[in-house]
């Protein structure tokens, strides 16, 4: 009689894959990104430096997140990978692209428009709208580049770091810690409260949407425009086509709502996706 043998069970799939890397990475990651933050603010905080520096201090900054990631990457030979370059799908691309000039042209005007309907703002007249018209996409693509290094370590090396913990771990982490990367030139700059609760909020919020746009589309490209967009056509808009009147709670409200629509339109481009990216690698 052949004896029954029992098949040997099989072990439970993991919920991070065995190759993911190790949090000792992230955090060390996380750990040279907040100490490059302080040592550049630090001359700020201390008067070494007058606040006009920050012109020049502020794009070496932007490259430290590219740096620390290339500090603590440990995959031979797939660099443009670990950094989100590579682009699986020209149509995923060219999707999220277009999603980025729309959204972070559209959010802009409806805080401009809801900052009027409030009356924490007034309409303004450009003085010279012609020159603005003409300086904006230079603008756009001077922060783009400069943009650059931020792209590749947060929504590149960070994010392909923690996606096998979620998009939503990995949106909420990412949000966090590029709040807290410009809280010390915040802080040394001396912004008012009111500025800097405004300022990291928007922060915040924008980050989960470029999040989004780095899910889905398979690399940092669409992400990466839309960073350029919002330190250029977002400042152009509100800075030009608006003058503030009001600190007030009016002002609390407009940043309340204006934090919504970027987080409403990060879920709303996920559902429309289907939550899958737009074309599968």
């Amino acid at each position: 009689m052949t004896p029954v043998t029992t098949p040997e069970p099989t072990p439970a799939a993991t919920a991070v894959p065995a190759d993911a890397v190790p949090i000792s990475r992230i955090l060390a990651f996380s750990a040279l990104v907040l100490v490059a933050a302080c040592l550049l603010s630090a001359p700020f905080a201390l008067d070494l430096l007058p606040p006009e520096a920050a012109a020049l201090v502020v794009p070496i900054a932007q490259f430290t997140p590219l740096l620390a990631a290339l500090l603590v990457r440990r995959r031979p030979g797939r660099l443009r990978a670990d950094l989100g370059l590579l682009v699986p799908s020209g149509r995923a691309l060219v999707l999220g692209m277009l999603l980025a000039i729309a959204v972070f042209t559209v959010v802009p005007v409806l805080r401009v428009l809801a900052s009027v309907a409030l009356g924490s703002a007034a309409w303004s007249t450009p003085e010279e709208a012609a020159a603005i018209l003409v300086a904006l996409p230079l603008v756009a693509v001077l922060q783009t580049v400069l943009a650059f290094g931020e792209e590749t370590g947060w929504r590149g090396w960070l994010h392909g770091a923690l996606s096998p913990y979620g998009i939503l771990a990995t949106a909420l982490v990412t949000a966090v810690l590029w709040a807290l990367w410009h809280l010390p030139i915040v802080l040394a700059l001396g912004m008012g409260p009111t500025d800097s609760i405004a300022y990291l909020g928007t922060i915040a919020a924008v980050s989960p949407l470029l999040t989004v746009l780095r899910e889905l589309s398979g690399n940092i490209w669409p992400a990466l425009l839309a960073h350029g967009l919002l330190n250029s056509l977002r400042v152009a808009i509100e800075q030009n086509l608006t003058t503030p009147l009001s600190g007030g709670p009016e002002r609390w409200i407009l940043e309340a709502a204006s934090w919504s629509m970027w987080v409403a339109a990060a879920a709303l481009v996920l559902w429309l996706a289907g939550r899958r990216p737009f074309v599968r690698a």
